[in-house]
């Protein structure tokens, strides 16, 4: 664990960089327009005599807008960076009895937060391959929001008591267009993934039931669960509550989503878990199981989406495709696991 004499807290809003660089018992405050090239000139190039390689840079999650100055410090420099999660810095805030909420006091409160606590938070750069999957998946996402949208107003034109078939015409149109979009972007998302995960998009793909988004999330985003250890630690990151318990034929407890972890995966996994019961035996079979117990359909189809993440992992740790046969002994491993 290692600690640092010097941290530069950095509050980052979309247009502005505030900036506190604090030596453990004073600070300095600068502040520019949020861009590298401005934080350079305006900071890093003003003040002298540190070595840089030494200072911890702490900022807080703000969705995208630090991303690419923590890229910038950490990827190209080879700058020490952590970023936390703002909830943790609103808590030592609290602990501490701050008051203030100006862009100052939050940069101050962050270089201070980061000389306790930013080691617990470093900031791992992704590549371009990262981005280049997220932000496809993202388009898709909202393509089909869209989709959604305007098959409601088709619905709605539908209802009234003359028709309206140019319009309709028109958003059938539209919604054409888009669809071909998706398919578009699917495509390269399946080039993007053979282009470094052949083989483990391979493995997924097997498994019935898994499409290519959530094959894209466990590969591109998740990086073939590489920094999990152990099943459960995945399904807590996506906020899959397994509280139904199984013991052999037994099924008992209630079993909820929680509003923790990553929604837009959860999402995902519901509808994969959806083609899952009906095309992958063991999800089948743990679904039919839950129902005739009398467990509730949306808690059985949770208990199908742990299941399917389990499969995942363990045909991605074990290197071989799925197999009921094998995954029947292996899945009694993992789900103690």
């Amino acid at each position: 664990m290692r600690r640092f004499e010097n941290v530069v807290g950095i509050d980052v809003s979309k247009s502005t960089l505030s900036i506190s660089f604090y030596d453990g018992s004073t600070h300095k405050y600068y502040e520019t327009s949020n861009s590298v090239r401005s934080f350079t000139k305006d900071f890093l190039k003003k003040v002298k005599g540190v070595d840089w390689s030494k200072v911890l840079f702490m900022m807080e999650s703000t969705g995208v807008y630090h991303l690419k100055l923590a890229t910038h410090l950490s990827r190209e420099l080879g700058y020490e960076v952590s970023v936390a999660n703002p909830m943790s810095i609103k808590k030592y805030s609290d602990m501490n009895l701050r008051k203030a909420k100006t862009d100052k006091s939050d940069s101050k409160l962050i270089a201070e937060y980061g000389l306790e606590y930013g080691y617990k938070w470093r900031f791992k750069p992704k590549d371009e391959l990262y981005y280049e999957i997220d932000s496809r998946l993202k388009a898709i996402e909202d393509f089909q929001s869209q989709i959604n949208r305007l098959n409601n107003q088709i619905e709605g034109f539908s209802q009234l008591p003359y028709e309206q078939e140019e319009v309709i015409s028109c958003y059938k149109d539209v919604i054409s267009a888009y669809k071909s979009k998706i398919k578009k972007l699917e495509q390269e998302l399946e080039v993007l993934l053979k282009s470094r995960y052949r083989e483990e998009y391979e493995l997924v793909m097997s498994i019935p039931g898994v499409g290519m988004k959530l094959a894209s999330i466990v590969l591109g985003k998740l990086e073939c669960f590489r920094n999990f250890k152990r099943a459960k630690e995945v399904v807590s990151y996506i906020g899959l509550c397994p509280s139904i318990r199984e013991s052999g034929t037994s099924v008992r407890g209630r079993g909820h989503i929680s509003r923790r972890g990553n929604a837009y995966i959860r999402k995902i996994l519901f509808v994969c878990s959806l083609s899952a019961i009906r095309y992958n035996k063991f999800c089948s079979n743990l679904y039919r199981r839950l129902l005739s117990s009398g467990k509730a359909k949306k808690l059985a189809i949770i208990a199908v989406a742990n299941k399917l993440i389990r499969q995942i992992f363990g045909v991605l740790k074990n290197g071989r495709p799925y197999d009921p046969e094998y995954l029947k002994n292996l899945t009694e491993v993992t789900e103690n696991g």
